[in-house]
């Protein structure tokens, strides 16, 4: 309960920080922060470590159609996470590196809650900060939620809203 309880203040915080960063960006005279959708299939999934029974770590490729209004992109995520320390605000935490067929580039650092118990869903909380091309100087709040199959593939869903326009 307890983590549940700071997975929701976690989120709330992020909702309230987003909306109140958008509404700032408007008041300068900007338009609001859009948001944007993304969808896609995860493959390579490797699972490493294994110290007792809880502790691991994994890495996967993903590639993702990201939907901005009428706009749409296909990146390519390398990702690599590892479970946290029971207690923690979050169950894993990962990270994924990711280039667009634009040119663009990124980072994305995600907490994530199990939200099964075969341990192979999880919802995630996360930042994206632009590295290059379009995208370079720009940051983005996330969430997102993972499915890990066991035949090594998966797929992931999730939305977010940009809170910095890299000016």
């Amino acid at each position: 309960m307890k983590k549940l309880t700071s997975a929701i203040a976690a989120v709330t915080a992020l909702t309230f920080a987003t909306g109140a960063l958008a509404e700032a960006h408007a008041e300068a005279g900007g338009p609001p922060s859009p948001h944007f959708q993304f969808e896609g299939a995860l493959s390579d999934i490797t699972i490493v470590g294994g110290v007792g029974d809880e502790v691991f770590g994994a890495s996967w490729t993903e590639t993702i159609d990201i939907a901005i209004g009428d706009n749409s992109v296909t990146i390519t995520s390398k990702c690599m996470g590892m479970d946290q320390p029971e207690g923690s605000l979050f169950d894993r935490h990962f990270t994924c590196t990711q280039s667009a067929e634009n040119g663009s580039s990124g980072a994305v650092l995600f907490g994530c809650n199990v939200e099964n118990e075969a341990g192979n869903e999880m919802s995630c909380y996360g930042y994206f900060q632009g590295k290059e091309g379009s995208v370079e100087g720009n940051s983005a709040m996330e969430t997102a939620y993972y499915w890990f199959m066991p035949d090594g593939s998966g797929k992931v869903v999730g939305a977010g809203q940009w809170i910095s326009s890299g000016e």
